[in-house]
């Protein structure tokens, strides 16, 4: 039977947040899914750990990568593998809500959008705190997402026969806001859930705010081929936005304490 949902999921020495990662999938409540994994040549245990998750759950595709690909190209592999009607994107650390599917494909399947994104909460390390909730626009058209990313990757599901003649990039840093570039400046729609379903955990590539900034101009000058003027005023709104997340930050110190019992912040 064809599932509703491929969930693609890459993975690198994940071995301590993968296991969460994959359980915030196999308890969606929609339960049509099939969740690829792609294991991409981990020194740790994370090839064991989903090895035995395979055996409990048959809805688990695992690939095991010879050599060290980067999470483009295991994204890459698996979209290859995937046979759902639509695609969704989880990163090894992250976390779904059981109802982010559901509430996804309800809008998706009643509106003329392409791609639905959500807002997300970022937990703090390991704990179950977030130190920030991020709300996103319930709109983003192509020149709205060149001053901002609000499109998080964990966060996406996309039909997948739109995906046809496209793939994430290795070239770029972030390879998954090129892609959405690429979309939406073709002409798909994205409409976003400004509700908290994902969960992120702090850190990770993007940690690095200044080499954040270096590859988001060569996002604009060398993916999107941006005139320098059109890149330059872009980069002038990203850093401006930038510049005041990090005041308002710094002024907060409000932290949200996640309930595993009801599933939600307080």
């Amino acid at each position: 039977m064809i599932p509703k949902v491929s969930v693609i999921m890459p993975a690198y020495n994940s071995e301590k947040t993968i296991e969460e990662a994959i359980h915030s999938v196999l308890t969606q409540s929609v339960r049509s899914l099939e969740l690829i994994v792609v294991n991409d040549r981990s020194t740790d245990d994370t090839l064991k750990v989903v090895s035995q998750l395979v055996k409990e759950d048959p809805r688990i595709i695992l690939i095991n990568c010879d050599t060290n690909q980067g999470p483009a190209e295991a994204r890459n592999l698996a979209l290859k593998h995937a046979s759902g009607e639509y695609i969704a994107f989880l990163d090894s650390d992250d976390i779904w809500q059981k109802e982010k599917l559901e509430k996804q494909l309800t809008v998706l399947e009643s509106t003329k959008y392409d791609i639905c994104y959500t807002a997300y909460g970022i937990l703090d390390g390991n704990s179950s705190l977030a130190k920030k909730l991020y709300l996103i626009p319930e709109r983003i058209d192509y020149k709205e997402l060149l001053k901002e990313n609000v499109i998080g990757l964990s966060t996406v599901l996309i039909k997948r026969e739109l995906l046809t003649g496209y793939k994430f990039n290795n070239r770029w840093f972030h390879e998954d806001y090129a892609l959405w570039l690429q979309l939406l400046g073709s002409g798909k729609r994205a409409i976003g859930i400004n509700e908290i379903l994902v969960y992120y955990r702090s850190g990770g590539r993007s940690k690095n705010k200044i080499l954040a900034a270096k590859n988001r101009w060569v996002i604009y000058r060398k993916a999107e081929k941006l005139p320098l003027l059109k890149a330059m005023y872009y980069m002038s709104i990203y850093s401006f936005r930038g510049i005041k997340k990090l005041c308002n930050n710094g002024k907060s110190k409000k932290y949200y304490l996640y309930d595993n019992q009801s599933q939600r912040f307080k």
